[in-house]
C-alpha cells in the first residue's frame, strides 16, 4: 500500500503525548509519526496511507485536539529532517512525565 507523508496542526499538549502515543502507534505504528509541539501548530507529522491518516484525524477529533491538515510543496517533505526532535528525545523521567530537552 502506497505510503505519504502528512502534516496535522493539533491542540497536543506535552503532558497529553502520555494518552495519546499508544493509540497512535496502534493506528499508524511505532515510529511513523512524531510531534513538533515547539511549533505554535503542534504538528503532527505521519508517514501513513490515506485511509491511516483519516483514522488518526478521526482519533483526533473524538478527543478535542485536531485542528487542521496543514499543505506543503513536495521538495518540502524531507526539509524537518535534523530539525524536528524524534518521539526519542521525549524521555520518561522519575515522575512517569515527559520532558522535551
Amino acid at each position: 500500500m502506497k505510503t505519504d507523508f502528512y502534516l496535522l496542526a493539533t491542540y497536543v499538549q506535552k503532558i497529553q503525548l502520555l494518552a495519546i502515543r499508544p493509540h497512535l502507534d496502534v493506528i499508524v505504528g511505532t515510529g511513523q509519526w512524531n510531534f513538533d509541539l515547539e511549533d505554535n501548530d503542534k504538528v503532527l507529522r505521519l508517514h501513513s496511507n490515506h485511509s491511516t491518516k483519516e483514522k488518526v484525524i478521526r482519533f483526533l477529533k473524538r478527543n478535542e485536539l485536531f485542528h487542521k491538515e496543514l499543505h506543503y510543496l513536495a521538495s518540502e517533505q524531507f526539509a524537518h529532517i535534523g530539525q524536528v526532535r524524534p518521539l526519542s528525545f521525549y524521555n520518561q523521567s522519575k515522575t512517569n512525565s515527559y520532558e522535551i530537552f
